[in-house]
């Protein structure tokens, strides 16, 4: 499967670190995606409200790339952020949830982002993936999304997002994964979530510094 990695190109540190892992979990087939928020003046950001956060604008952009690159060229892509933390036996594990994933599925979300779950009384033995529902839930979430560090899209399902974007009614002002939700509702995605997670975020766990705080 084709991986993208979204990258902010001055966090070296973290580009090593993950290709260290793709190493160690013989991941070869991969695309660091950095379209920097420091060199925009190329990049087509009519989609979002004016004075957007650069930071947040290049993120986005970045996603959507992989997006059209999924609909394009493959049948499906797994999607990491830089400061991913794969688990052990990660290649195993994901080619396990993979093959239970039901067939008209659009969308896979693997990591713990936020420290979202399925709830504990819903699991049930030797059972992975779990339906999650598009709209907000009492014990946390804004929808399908479980934070956008480590996912996966279908062909389809990219196709839908690439024509969606290309006919918004309205300006992006949230994050990428704020309005993944929204754009999940509005296309009726059948998304799913992996439990237990095997993706971890390095900016949650400590691991790394919040991209933002870079200059």
């Amino acid at each position: 499967m084709k991986v993208f990695v979204i990258h902010y190109k001055k966090l070296v540190d973290r580009k090593d670190h993950i290709l260290n892992q793709f190493k160690k979990h013989h991941i070869t087939d991969y695309e660091f995606i950095e379209i920097d928020r420091d060199e925009l003046e190329n990049e087509d950001i009519s989609m979002f409200i004016n004075n957007f956060s650069k930071a947040t604008i290049a993120i986005s952009l970045s996603h959507i790339y992989a997006y059209k690159q999924i609909s394009e060229k493959y049948d499906c892509g797994l999607i990491f952020e830089d400061d991913v933390i794969l688990s052990d036996d990660f290649t195993h594990i994901f080619n396990r949830y993979m093959n239970e994933l039901p067939e008209d599925y659009d969308m896979l979300f693997i990591g713990n982002g936020c420290g979202l779950h399925i709830e504990q009384h819903k699991l049930i033995p030797n059972k992975y993936i779990y339906e999650k529902g598009l709209f907000p839930t009492p014990w946390g979430g804004d929808g399908a999304g479980r934070c956008i560090d480590s996912y996966v899209v279908n062909k389809k399902c990219a196709i839908k997002l690439c024509d969606y974007i290309s006919n918004l009614t309205y300006k992006i002002d949230i994050g990428c994964d704020w309005w993944l939700n929204r754009a999940a509702r509005d296309n009726n995605f059948k998304v799913y979530w992996a439990e237990p997670t095997i993706v971890t975020q390095g900016t949650q766990n400590g691991s790394f510094q919040i991209s933002y705080e870079y200059i």
